[in-house]
């Protein structure tokens, strides 16, 4: 009894059918003027090798950010900022668009400068979209942080065990706190931490950063929903995620990198921009029911198949094949 392969929750195909619901307020937005600004940083040229493959992951955050409110009808501020612009030119940006009566909201794609990084909280709660302000935001959490909840909670009916990796950082934090809101029972986990607790959960939540930090250590047949967050640009221009390619296939579901978490948090945005500025009554999207085996059935799976590959079992369920000319084919495993 083979457990089922695999199955790539396409985040890609769920921003499509997300877009095709948003459409109808394209009509509203595009003569209404207004934009949305985004700001990103450029890599300094004395960058380490890290910290320019996290510039290249905010640089393709930001195109698709881009692409997600253009094809709103909205315009799109998309400035492009010096590493080294001092802090004055970059508070007098907040203040500017704070003012500007039609720039709707106001993106700063991480990571700015370490020195920059606290000016971000002069940021207008108005305008916050991706709730970068924290407790002072409109948004209970960053986009990202809600389409992983999205995805997690048709898995989630029976009050699963929740590994959240990366518990501590700003996608993961956020995470942990909206399971929570809904009386979820989630564990968190960072550095310092055995890693190989997620284990026990029935699925996990990874948002680190850190590509191919779990393994098959760490991810088991049981888990009936990985999310991968992780979007780490290489050296051979391919992108890794959090999860080991050896792990990749062992969950039931998993969402694919790239390809995955990416786009649901593009469709966040999305949402989030129309019920601002067209909709506030607009209901939050969701995603389909999806068919898991619980840890039990699993187990019981494993147990069959165990079973059924000793010498014994072997000859016994072969005695129950019908014979040559009975008719019928034998069960299906």
């Amino acid at each position: 009894m083979r457990l089922p392969a695999t199955r790539r929750m396409s985040g890609t195909n769920l921003l499509r059918s997300v877009r095709e619901d948003l459409a109808p307020y394209r009509e509203i937005l595009q003569p209404s003027g207004e934009r949305v600004a985004i700001l990103r940083f450029d890599a300094a040229q004395d960058d380490p090798p890290v910290r320019r493959f996290r510039m290249e992951a905010a640089r393709v955050s930001a195109e698709q950010k881009v692409k997600a409110f253009s094809w709103l009808g909205l315009g799109v501020d998309h400035r492009r900022l010096s590493p080294s612009i001092s802090a004055a030119e970059f508070a007098g940006l907040f203040t500017t668009l704070n003012a500007d009566p039609h720039t709707a909201a106001i993106i700063v794609q991480f990571p700015p400068p370490p020195r920059l990084t606290p000016l971000v909280q002069r940021l207008a709660p108005t305008k916050d979209i991706d709730g970068l302000l924290g407790s002072r935001s409109q948004q209970r959490a960053c986009a990202t942080a809600d389409g992983i909840v999205r995805l997690v909670l048709p898995f989630a009916g029976d009050d699963p065990a929740i590994a959240v990796v990366g518990a501590r950082g700003f996608v993961g934090r956020g995470v942990v706190r909206l399971l929570s809101d809904r009386g979820l029972s989630v564990r968190g986990l960072d550095v310092g931490d055995d890693l190989r607790a997620a284990g026990q959960a029935d699925i996990v939540v990874s948002a680190t950063g850190q590509p191919h930090l779990l393994t098959p250590d760490h991810i088991r047949p049981h888990h009936r929903l990985v999310v991968d967050s992780g979007f780490m640009p290489r050296v051979d221009g391919s992108v890794a995620g959090d999860i080991h390619p050896e792990a990749v296939t062992i969950p039931q579901h998993i969402t694919p990198v790239p390809g995955g978490v990416g786009p649901v948090e593009m469709a966040v945005l999305m949402e989030r921009i129309v019920r601002q500025e067209a909709n506030p009554g607009l209901v939050e999207w969701t995603v389909p029911p999806t068919p898991y085996m619980t840890r039990r059935e699993v187990a019981a799976r494993g147990s069959a198949r165990l079973a059924l590959t000793s010498p014994q079992a072997a000859l016994d369920h072969s005695r129950q094949l019908p014979g040559p000319g009975s008719g019928r084919g034998g069960p299906s495993l």
